[in-house]
C-alpha cells in the first residue's frame, strides 16, 4: 500500500489485510490474497512498480484481473472493475473509489464499511462456489467476520439486495453449515448444508440439484466464462449455446407471452457472450500496448536526459575557488584579439607624444630667431 501512496494513486482496499483482526490470535488466519480496484489508467503505473519490487505478474482469469506473485508471498491482485457479475450487486458497488471512506493514516487508500464488505465477501464465495474454489477457510472466514461484527449491520439493507441477488438460499446454507462445523445447537433442515460440504471437500464436484437450490440464476452463465474443463466443454457446449426455455425465461421473460421467440433470444444470448469474450481479449491487448508504450516513454526519458548532460558546458579550469586561472599578480590574461588591440592602442599614443615633441621643438626655434 505504500507504493500507492508514494504515487499517489486512488484505490479501494476489497480484501486482506483485516482477516488477523477476525480470530482470537492472529496466527489462526490466513491472508491468501489481497485485492484492490484502482482506475484503468493506473494500471501501468501499478504494473511498473509491482515488477521492481520483483513480483511475477499473472492474469486472473476469473475475474478480469492483474495479479502480482513473489514467493514466498501473498497474491495481490489488482481490479479495474469490480469482479463481481451479479447485476444487482455490481450496481450496489457502482461509483468512484473515492466515495469511499479512507483508511487510517492513509490519504489515497480507501476502504470499505463494514455491510459493503459483508456483501463483498458473499460475493466471491459466490464466484469461488461456481468455479469449483470455494474452500473451508472461505466460510470461516465469513461466519468470523458476522460473529465479530454482525450487530453492527444493518440487516434489512443487506437482505434486501442478497433478495435481489438471488443469493439467499446460498448464504442461509454456508451459514447453517458454518454453524455445524464451528458452533452449537444446530437447528432446522441441514441436509443441503451436507450437500455444500460434499462439493466443497470435493473441490467443486458437479451437483445440479445443488446448483439449482442455492444459485438458480448463476451457474450456468458463469460456467460458460470461466470454467477451464475439456471435457466438460465437450459434453455441454450445446446446453450452453442453447439452453432450456425454462431457464431462457429467467433473462427474456417475453418467453413467456411469445415462446416462439426463443431461437432469436438464443441469437441475442449468444451474441453477448461473443461480445463478451472479444472484449475481454480486447481489454488485455490494450493493456500490454499501453504498458509498452510507458515503458518506451521512460526509455526516451533517460536518453533525453544523458543527451543533455553530455551538452552541457565544462567548467573552465581554475583554482577551485570560481576564479580564471591567472598570473601570479592576478591579472587576468588577454585573448589574441585583446592583445592586438593593445598594441594598435600604444602604438597611437606613441605617435601623438612625437607629435608633441615636434611642435614644442618648432616653438622654441620661433623664440630664439626673435
Amino acid at each position: 500500500m505504500w507504493q500507492l501512496e508514494r504515487h499517489g494513486i486512488e484505490a479501494l482496499l476489497l480484501t486482506g489485510t483485516d482477516v488477523g483482526e477476525m480470530y482470537p490470535k492472529p496466527e489462526m488466519s490466513r491472508i491468501g490474497r489481497i485485492e484492490f480496484l484502482a482506475d484503468k489508467k493506473d494500471l501501468p503505473l501499478i504494473n511498473r512498480f509491482m515488477l521492481e519490487m520483483d513480483y511475477e505478474r499473472k492474469e486472473d482469469l476469473a475475474a478480469n484481473g492483474m495479479a502480482y506473485i513473489r514467493v514466498p508471498g501473498v497474491r495481490i491482485v489488482f481490479y479495474d472493475e469490480m469482479p463481481i457479475e451479479n447485476k444487482v450487486i455490481k450496481k450496489y458497488f457502482s461509483g468512484s473509489v473515492k466515495r469511499y471512506r479512507k483508511k487510517d493514516s492513509y490519504k489515497h487508500i480507501h476502504m470499505l464499511a463494514n455491510e459493503e464488505a459483508y456483501l463483498y465477501r458473499i460475493a466471491k464465495m459466490v464466484e469461488l462456489y461456481i468455479t469449483g474454489k470455494l474452500k473451508i477457510r472461505d466460510i470461516m472466514d465469513l461466519w468470523q467476520y458476522k460473529k465479530l461484527l454482525g450487530e453492527q449491520f444493518r440487516w434489512k439493507v443487506i437482505r434486501e439486495y442478497l433478495e435481489k441477488a438471488v443469493w439467499m438460499e446460498f448464504v442461509r446454507q454456508a451459514d447453517l453449515l458454518a454453524t455445524l462445523w464451528f458452533g452449537e445447537d444446530v437447528e432446522g433442515q441441514y441436509g443441503l448444508a451436507l450437500e455444500l460440504e460434499e462439493y466443497i471437500i470435493s473441490h467443486g464436484r458437479e451437483n445440479k440439484h445443488l446448483d439449482e437450490a442455492l444459485l438458480p440464476c448463476e451457474k450456468i452463465r458463469l460456467d460458460f466464462y470461466w470454467r477451464n474443463r475439456d471435457k466438460e466443454w465437450s459434453l455441454r457446449k450445446q446446453a450452453w449455446l442453447f439452453p432450456s426455455r425454462e431457464y431462457m425465461v429467467q433473462f427474456f421473460p417475453i418467453l413467456e407471452k411469445y415462446p416462439f421467440l426463443l431461437a432469436f433470444c438464443w441469437i441475442i444470448r449468444n451474441f453477448r457472450f461473443m461480445r463478451r469474450i472479444c472484449l475481454n481479449k480486447f481489454k488485455r491487448m490494450k493493456f500490454r500496448i499501453r504498458i509498452r508504450l510507458s515503458d518506451m516513454k521512460e526509455k526516451l526519458k533517460g536518453m533525453m536526459n544523458r543527451d543533455n548532460q553530455d551538452k552541457t558546458p565544462e567548467q573552465l579550469p581554475g583554482d577551485g575557488s570560481g576564479e580564471i586561472a591567472g598570473d601570479s599578480s592576478g591579472e587576468i590574461p588577454q585573448t589574441g584579439e585583446q592583445e592586438a588591440k593593445s598594441d594598435e592602442n600604444g602604438s597611437m599614443d606613441d605617435a601623438a607624444n612625437l607629435d608633441e615633441t615636434e611642435g614644442e621643438k618648432k616653438v622654441e626655434e620661433f623664440e630664439d630667431q626673435s
